[in-house]
């Protein structure tokens, strides 16, 4: 019977003194190990160590007891009104101010090229294109240019197929793309009768002079054909442009050009201007009957293509598109 008034008492008075945060500390009888308040709405006994041990009520989450802070009482908190059951918060971490200076939340954007498509068969009076299933081009009938697109660097799969009708596959090659190149995709027709798909960089023309331009020109016409670009001073300005070739781009004064087509002469030598001036003439080319003319204005500090397309005996003639590139 003593044994069990000294062990109230000691527990009595170690209640007291966690009473200003609302706790009470179990405190181990004498010559034994503490002894924890059971759960009344089933709490269980570990009988090999005398410990009451605390249970959550089946599919309930643990249940805290917010602290009294408030009351002046020197007694035993637990039951009073004010303590709330709540969910302990999650720590406040400090906010990344700026991506500038926080490396874990700095993002590269992707790099990105530009790409354009040309529909410079006469096979085929319609067609759309996709690369990588998005359309970039729909319906671009012959002799009609698309506007540049964004496309990210690497290797894409580009699609071509008739924009009518059953909608059937054309062509489908893989192309590697860079970023901050600019491409245009040439659909054309090839010596057996099919199509084929001509990727032409457009980014040759850099570090241009004060008052001046760049201007090339593409033979996209037909398999065989071989052409020579004349001024109307008889000058040659490129010669010899097989199918399918792309010349190199010339620098331009600024100004507007008078140019006709020929087909290629029978000389082993033609003497090209190396530079555009308007006014400039070497003279002394021999040159046959043009094909077709046609006249370019070249801006400072832009590019231009001039792209021979058609023939002669379709009902697409043979024609030529200028583009700025």
């Amino acid at each position: 019977m003593a044994s069990n008034t000294s062990t109230t008492t000691t527990t009595s008075t170690a209640a007291a003194a966690g009473s200003d945060y609302g706790l009470t500390t179990p405190v181990a009888p004498e010559g034994g190990l503490p002894v924890f308040p059971g759960n009344s709405s089933g709490g269980g006994t570990d009988d090999s160590y005398g410990l009451t041990t605390p249970v959550a009520p089946p599919d309930s989450p643990p249940v805290f007891t917010a602290p009294n802070h408030n009351s002046g009482s020197s007694g035993n908190n637990n039951n009073n009104s004010n303590n709330n059951s709540y969910w302990p918060s999650w720590p406040s971490f400090p906010t990344c101010p700026s991506c500038s200076v926080c490396p874990s939340c700095v993002i590269t954007p992707q790099q990105y090229g530009r790409v354009r498509f040309l529909n410079a068969s006469t096979a085929n009076t319609g067609v759309s294109v996709t690369i990588d299933n998005t359309t970039y081009a729909p319906n671009v009938s012959f002799g009609t240019i698309s506007n540049y697109r964004q496309i990210s660097d690497g290797f894409h799969t580009v699609s071509v197929r008739r924009a009518s009708g059953l909608k059937t596959l054309v062509v489908q090659q893989s192309l590697p793309f860079s970023a901050g190149q600019k491409y245009t995709l040439v659909l054309t027709d090839t010596a057996a009768g099919g199509v084929d798909l001509v990727q032409v960089d457009d980014t040759g023309c850099n570090n241009l002079n004060p008052n001046t331009g760049c201007y090339r020109v593409a033979n996209m016409a037909y398999s065989g054909s071989s052409f020579d670009v004349m001024l109307y001073s008889h000058d040659t300005v490129f010669r010899n442009v097989g199918f399918q070739d792309v010349t190199a781009y010339k620098q331009a004064m600024a100004g507007s050009y008078q140019f006709y087509i020929t087909n290629s002469a029978n000389f082993s030598i033609l003497r090209e201007l190396p530079v555009l001036i308007i006014g400039a003439a070497i003279n002394g080319n021999n040159y046959s009957d043009p094909l077709v003319s046609y006249s370019v204005d070249i801006g400072a500090g832009s590019s231009y293509t001039s792209y021979l397309i058609g023939s002669s005996w379709s009902d697409l003639n043979f024609r030529v598109l200028t583009v700025q590139d």
